[in-house]
């Protein structure tokens, strides 16, 4: 995104196309009191070359002009840039004239002679329009990337399940070996009743255990029958069918707050803030608000785990491309508890896999565990014909650049 800066403006400059020297020195002295760089081509055959060798966002064109007039070069203008951004200079104003020229798919017309105010005024106004232009651009290219790569990646696991489908069932069992081995749970069980066992005295008809220990082995009994009803939660959700209906996506957006109120009380823990979507458009997504509110439960619980303290956790909402995107963003640690690798974004999705320790700060509250709550988020999404991304990214809105993960869910507009 390297065409924008914080002014709102492109930064390329702006091409003044006008046959009088003296109309010439005007528009571009205009323009540079307001820090606005210029060239200036005398007619449209000269332009449509400057065009070749330079980029320009706003083309500042007059109508009657010797060897290429306006109204040719801003045709051609249009076969080669389609998107181009075009203020039109006429000394007409009536209504047949001002018509015929917006007819040329052009941004503004400016009436001759030239009103500084004004001027300066539709300029802005034009120079803004393009600089979102941009921004639009950029964000869709990015999002393409990313729908491209996710394509992909599923015709690369397809490919795997018929061709592979014992290596994948292998990487499965040992996944989920790493995952009941690791933090409380399972894999804690075995240490807790061994420690019991080794640290024990039995008498006749009694057995003394450290209250300590069974403390622990109470608390630790609670994670594994989480842990339980949490593999009970994935087994109906394979299962079951999706009850959808259809809603607006300003509706659902405005039901996130209330998905997020069992992991509010954490917040303060951490010392997080929490921001919340706005979405202005008025489309309509198919969907079952059931299992979409796990899908937000869960990616915001993960965002809250891997966050670093005294930061925020933002969710947007907007639409692009024929979908209502939802996006959650949280800083990470700088360490290696935190982030996902390029390498790991196609990975957190399979069953069991973790790229981290377990984080079972909130494991009271989690609705999947061993590592399926990613894995469920994608299955989920997938059944409403959705896609799923979750990676690393530049935060870019602060002073200092900040690294953060993005998880996005697509769900189709109906």
């Amino acid at each position: 995104m390297n065409t924008i800066d914080k002014n709102r403006r492109p930064k390329e400059p702006v091409l003044i196309v006008e046959d009088v020297e003296q109309n010439q020195v005007l528009l571009q002295g205009i323009l540079k009191s307001i820090k606005v760089d210029s060239h200036v081509a005398e007619n449209g055959k000269v332009a449509l070359e400057m065009i070749q060798n330079q980029e320009y966002s706003l083309f500042i064109v007059d109508l009657m002009m010797p060897v290429m007039d306006g109204s040719t070069f801003i045709s051609k203008l249009k076969e080669i840039q389609p998107e181009a951004v075009i203020l039109v200079q006429t000394a007409l104003d009536s209504s047949d004239t001002i018509i015929n020229v917006m007819k040329h798919g052009v941004y503004d017309y400016i009436i001759k002679p030239i009103d500084n105010d004004q001027f300066i005024h539709s300029v802005k106004k034009a120079l803004e329009y393009q600089y979102l232009k941009n921004i639009e651009r950029y964000i869709n290219q990015v999002e393409n990337q990313k729908l491209r790569s996710q394509i992909e990646w599923l015709n690369y696991k397809e490919t795997l399940r018929k061709g592979g489908k014992d290596s994948t069932e292998k990487s499965s069992i040992y996944n989920l070996k790493t995952s009941l081995s690791q933090g409380s749970g399972f894999g804690a069980m075995t240490t807790i009743v061994d420690m019991i066992k080794s640290s024990s005295s039995v008498n006749k008809d009694s057995v003394t255990i450290d209250l300590e220990l069974m403390q622990i082995l109470y608390e630790n009994n609670e994670i594994t029958k989480n842990m339980l009803k949490g593999l009970a939660n994935v087994s109906d959700l394979l299962e079951n069918k999706m009850n959808l209906i259809s809603m607006l996506g300003t509706e659902l957006t405005e039901k996130i707050p209330s998905f997020c109120e069992e992991i509010k009380p954490y917040l303060s823990n951490k010392n997080i803030t929490m921001n919340f979507p706005k979405l202005k458009s008025n489309c309509k997504v198919l969907i079952d608000i059931t299992k979409i509110q796990m899908v937000i439960e869960e990616i915001v619980l993960n965002a809250y785990k891997y966050s670093r303290e005294s930061s925020n956790i933002d969710i947007f909402a907007h639409v692009n491309n024929g979908y209502l995107i939802l996006s959650v963003k949280n800083d990470f640690r700088d360490d290696e508890y935190g982030g996902i690798p390029q390498d790991m974004e196609k990975l957190v999705t399979q069953p069991f896999f973790r790229i981290h320790p377990p984080d079972e700060s909130v494991s009271a509250i989690e609705k999947f565990g061993l590592g399926l709550g990613l894995t469920m988020v994608e299955n989920i999404v997938s059944k409403h014909n959705g896609l799923f991304f979750i990676h690393n990214a530049k935060d870019h809105t602060t002073q200092e650049v900040s690294n953060c993960v993005l998880t996005e869910i697509f769900i189709p507009l109906e």
